[in-house]
C-alpha cells in the first residue's frame, strides 16, 4: 500500500520515487539518460555553431534613422557573441564526445562552458544584443547540465574515473 505521506527517501512503495529503469548497471553499458544528453548537446552545439554563424553576418538590422556609431557598436556586440557562441559549440561538441568514457575533467570544463554560454547569452538576450534563439539556447544548456548530473551518469562516470587512475598506477 502506498504511503500517505511522500518522504524525501526512495522506497519500494512511493510511486513518486520509484528509480529510472536505467538497463544494465553492469559498468560496461552507457546508461540511458547519458545517451540522451549526449546527442541533446551535439544537437544543441549544432544550434549554437548556426546561430553564431548568422549574428556574425547578418550585420545591422534595426531602424535606419540612428547614427552610424550605434549601428558599429551593435554589429560588433553582434559579432562579439555570434564568435562566443560559435566557439563555445565547437569546444562543447569536443567535450561531449569525450564523456561516455572519461573520467571527470571532461565533465568540469564542460559544465564551466555551459555556465558561461548561459550567462552570456541570458545578458544578451536581456539587453536586446541578441534575439530569441539565444534565451532558448541558454534554456537547453541548463536543461542539459541539470541532466548532466544524474546518479547514473555520475556512478558511470565515477567508474570511468577510477579505471583511470588504476590504469595509471600499474
Amino acid at each position: 500500500m502506498p504511503s500517505m505521506f511522500p518522504s524525501p527517501a526512495t522506497g519500494g512503495d512511493d510511486i513518486n520515487r520509484r528509480p529510472l529503469n536505467e538497463g544494465e548497471t553492469d559498468g560496461t553499458s552507457i546508461p540511458t539518460i547519458l545517451k540522451v544528453v549526449f546527442w541533446m548537446l551535439f544537437a544543441t552545439a549544432a544550434f549554437m555553431i548556426f546561430a553564431g554563424l548568422v549574428m556574425y553576418t547578418a550585420g545591422y538590422t534595426g531602424p535606419a534613422d540612428v547614427e552610424e556609431s550605434y549601428k558599429d557598436v551593435v554589429v560588433n556586440n553582434q559579432k562579439f557573441i555570434g564568435a562566443i557562441n560559435g566557439f563555445a559549440g565547437i569546444v562543447i561538441v569536443a567535450l561531449t564526445s569525450q564523456l561516455p568514457k572519461s573520467g571527470k575533467n571532461p565533465r568540469r570544463i564542460l559544465l564551466a562552458i555551459i555556465l558561461l554560454v548561459v550567462l552570456t547569452d541570458l545578458l544578451s538576450f536581456a539587453t536586446r544584443a541578441g534575439g530569441f534563439a539565444l534565451a532558448l539556447i541558454a534554456v537547453l544548456l541548463a536543461l542539459e547540465a541539470l541532466l548532466l548530473f544524474r546518479p547514473a551518469i555520475n556512478d558511470h562516470i565515477e567508474r570511468n574515473h577510477m579505471a583511470h587512475v588504476m590504469e595509471s598506477k600499474k
